[in-house]
């Protein structure tokens, strides 16, 4: 299922344990594959912090996909498909690049993507990324450097991860929802903006609070203004936001916990300090409309905070939302009890 946001959050609706190790930040002939040097970057950095911020996805050694002009290369992957034929002096981090004269994939787009029966990662080059997002957002809205690349390899590894975890069978929370027609749907009600906005500015007294009674205060908050505003509503609006929040809110989660990781570290040239991450976070959550991901990107802003939240709240809430697809929500309300 290929998604179509194309910045930091586009992906994803099984990876295996046998991919090979990519764990060296060295890059083979870079003066011949430079687009290779981000992939090195985000495989170093996943099995550097990976499992620190979600438990065994360091581990995962995900296999990357790479749209460069007319060809795609395979990074990492231990079974290429037929059509894939070994480009000689190439590697990265040690592994060989395969390469292929056409597209799996039809349009240039950041997902995941299974190749071969494994759920992979699938990127453009870094200059027809940068094309596809001008193209959808407007020229210059969105300006593409080393670190958001990396940081958009990250997000679609932890998808990969999560769809392999799941073997592909995304939640739907009770009802199966046509998205664009969901999406004119919501956009259509009067004040979602705005009460998207204090659901997220909710969240963010609760991120910031020191005090547990003041988190869960907050927490409180946000739960009572989104049972408020679905009142009256049907079922298929919260199974919509709910699925949304659980597919990319955990993939904004598991980005921006991996890359304040790095930063702390010293690591990820061009990537901002933690704490700016950190800021920038809750300045995009006060706000959730206005996220450079579309419409639905206001939903991995909310998610992700929830997710953030379960940290404090609820110790092991990843393996509930992830292996037994639990909604961040749900999770939530449970932990307030």
């Amino acid at each position: 299922m290929l998604l179509t946001a194309v910045l930091l959050g586009a992906c994803a609706v099984p990876t295996s344990s046998s991919a090979p190790t990519l764990t060296s930040r060295a890059v083979a002939t870079p003066q011949r594959l430079p687009e290779l040097t981000e992939a090195a970057e985000a495989w170093h950095l996943l099995s550097s912090y990976g499992d620190q911020a979600w438990p065994g996805w360091g581990a995962a050694r995900i296999p990357l996909l790479i749209r460069a002009g007319e060809f795609d290369l395979l990074v990492g992957h231990p079974s290429p498909p037929q059509e894939f034929g070994l480009l000689p002096e190439a590697a990265v981090a040690d592994q060989p690049v395969y390469r292929y004269a056409g597209h799996l994939i039809p349009v240039p787009a950041a997902t995941a993507w299974e190749v071969g029966g494994i759920w992979s990662v699938a990127v453009p080059t870094r200059a027809e990324f940068q094309q596809a997002i001008d193209a959808q957002l407007g020229a210059g809205v969105v300006q593409l450097d080393t670190a958001n690349t990396v940081r958009a390899i990250v997000h679609e590894a932890f998808h990969a991860y999560a769809l392999t975890a799941i073997h592909g069978d995304v939640p739907n929370f009770g009802a199966d929802v046509d998205e664009g027609k969901m999406i004119q749907r919501l956009a259509a009600l009067p004040d979602l903006d705005e009460q998207h906005a204090a659901e997220g500015q909710a969240l963010v007294k609760a991120l910031q609070a020191s005090d547990r009674w003041e988190v869960r205060a907050a927490a409180a908050e946000f739960l009572k203004l989104r049972q408020t505003r679905r009142a009256g509503q049907d079922k298929e609006i919260a199974a919509y936001e709910q699925r949304v929040e659980w597919l990319e809110g955990l993939a904004r989660y598991a980005d921006i916990a991996l890359m304040q990781l790095s930063a702390r570290a010293g690591e990820a040239p061009g990537n901002p300090p933690a704490g700016k991450i950190w800021l920038d976070f809750h300045a995009a959550l006060s706000s959730p409309a206005g996220s450079p991901d579309g419409f639905r990107g206001r939903y991995y802003l909310l998610g992700a905070a929830q997710a953030f939240l379960l940290d404090r709240l609820m110790p092991g809430w990843k393996t509930r939302a992830l292996n037994e697809k639990f909604a961040l929500e749900d999770l939530l309300q449970e932990a307030l009890r």
